[in-house]
């Protein structure tokens, strides 16, 4: 007859030795730091996890909780394990977090308690250390073709900046941001702090006006026995601009936009798309631009042509109708003047014609 085993322990029924309520008591179930540091910079809001600066967003009791939780760890014969973590605030840099389990250990309910102090250190990031300390890795600078970019493009160019600065940093470039914006003859200076940064903006300046990237590099001095060099990125923006009404190719064309180095535009006779290489957009001649364009009341149209009224002489003059246009008597359509004729735009992408109030 096979003699019952005993818990050495307490003296009650146990096949495995210890029984499960002994075995409970002698082993730690919850085990965790009993002080933990998290570091937040005073500036901006970012905070430091295992020795990398993150972005701000989470307060600082969420910080703890998430340092407390990465440190937690819970008895491995625990089953069904249930941790609660609660966050109190003691001063404006100390915090007390309780750390509670509950599950079931063997065939008893097992449960143990915790507290971890914690402390809200204050540190600048690198970031804000670098912003503050006049730090920067490259200069954007955009120029113009002929004489100085309009204020509208350079406005444009400073928002596309923001902008890309914004996505690089949110992609983890964390010395993505602009140190200065310098206007200068013939442009504008983009000072940034970051060269990878700085290469984004140009591509995106250059992809909604065209244009060229050209860069150049500057030996600024040396840093742990390494050299550090500062970019120069030009962006040369070409000399037509979106909206300009130009002759080319024994034709008027209207430019819509750019795609890479060439100028997409529209015939104005046939609605049809042309694609000018740097050198023919060069030698191109500008009527002007359809932001400048005046009104004219049509007062007759047939499929070539379309009679307008002039609102300078109020005299009808006759022009060539543009394919795409479906204007009437009655509508206003847009026209430039080049010479002593009447260059009918046609209508304007995503509108139509205007009809006379």
């Amino acid at each position: 007859m096979t003699k019952e085993s005993l818990c050495p322990q307490c003296g009650e029924p146990s096949p495995l030795g210890l029984c499960d309520r002994c075995r409970r008591e002698r082993s730690t179930l919850l085990a965790v730091a009993d002080h933990l540091e998290v570091t937040v910079c005073p500036v901006c809001g970012s905070h430091r996890v295992q020795g990398r600066w993150r972005d701000p967003g989470a307060p600082v009791e969420e910080l703890i909780y998430e340092a407390v939780a990465s440190e937690v760890s819970v008895h491995r014969e625990v089953e069904d394990p249930k941790v609660e973590i609660s966050i109190s605030k003691l001063n404006a840099t100390q915090y007390l977090a309780s750390v509670r389990l509950s599950g079931t250990f063997g065939e008893v309910g097992a449960s143990e308690e915790r507290t971890v102090k914690a402390t809200a250190l204050r540190s600048t990031c690198d970031r804000c250390s670098r912003m503050a300390g006049n730090y920067y890795e490259a200069t954007v600078q955009v120029r113009g073709s002929a004489g100085a970019p309009g204020s509208a493009e350079l406005e444009e160019s400073r928002k596309i900046a923001e902008s890309v600065t914004d996505n690089c940093l949110e992609r983890g470039d964390r010395l993505s941001f602009i140190q200065e914006t310098k206007a200068v003859k013939g442009g504008v200076d983009l000072v940034v702090g970051s060269t990878q940064q700085g290469r984004a903006i140009a591509r995106a300046i250059r992809e909604r006006f065209g244009g060229s990237i050209q860069e150049s590099f500057k030996l600024a001095g040396t840093k742990d026995g390494k050299s550090v060099y500062r970019t120069s990125i030009l962006v040369r923006l070409p000399r037509l601009k979106a909206g300009d009404l130009i002759r080319a190719r024994g034709a008027f064309l209207e430019v819509r936009g750019f795609e890479g180095r060439r100028t997409a535009c529209r015939s104005l006779r046939d609605g049809s798309t042309a694609y000018l290489s740097e050198e023919e957009a060069e030698d191109a001649a500008v009527v002007g631009n359809r932001s400048s364009a005046e009104r004219a009341l049509v007062v007759a149209e047939d499929r070539d042509v379309v009679e307008v009224l002039d609102p300078v002489s109020f005299r009808t003059v006759s022009a060539s109708r543009p394919a795409s246009l479906e204007a009437g008597a009655g509508d206003e359509v847009e026209f430039l003047r080049f010479g002593g004729d009447l260059l009918i735009l046609p209508p304007r992408e995503g509108g139509g014609v205007g009809r006379r109030s």
